[in-house]
């Protein structure tokens, strides 16, 4: 191949790449915002592992997913959060290990106010109030 159509292919390729990167961020400018917390209003989470649990709440979190919420709890309390960025069409966070626990068939699941999550943990609004469960299991209809 002649180095002048090689220097067209990398254009191309590289047009694409900007153009692809372009849409996703764009994408992500249209994804809705969840809104700030009330400060003074409680929010509370239980972690039920395999054989421990944590408990945490705060009245002065500022933090509105339930995501966001773990992550303060983790960072408060010294233990650790892997999760995995999935791309579109999910754009969403998969929560993979609490505290060194992870697979075996299980996955990490969360109910808020005791119904059963819908959506992944970084897109569930928290508006304040709410009581939070993790637990280690088997999912619902899994």
């Amino acid at each position: 191949m002649p180095l002048r159509e090689r220097a067209k292919a990398a254009l191309l390729a590289t047009v694409i790449v900007v153009a692809a990167s372009g849409l996703i961020l764009g994408a992500q400018m249209f994804r809705p915002q969840a809104p700030a917390l009330a400060q003074g209003i409680v929010l509370s989470m239980e972690i039920d592992g395999p054989g421990w649990t944590i408990n945490y709440s705060n009245p002065e979190t500022r933090n509105n997913t339930v995501f966001l919420f773990l992550l303060e709890a983790a960072r408060t309390l010294h233990f650790a959060v892997e999760w995995s960025n999935w791309s579109p069409p999910y754009s969403a966070v998969f929560v993979d290990a609490i505290n060194g626990a992870r697979g075996g068939g299980r996955w990490w699941v969360f109910w808020v106010d005791g119904a059963y999550a819908t959506t992944a943990a970084d897109l569930t609004v928290l508006h304040g109030g709410e009581t939070i469960l993790w637990r280690f299991t088997v999912p619902e209809g899994g």
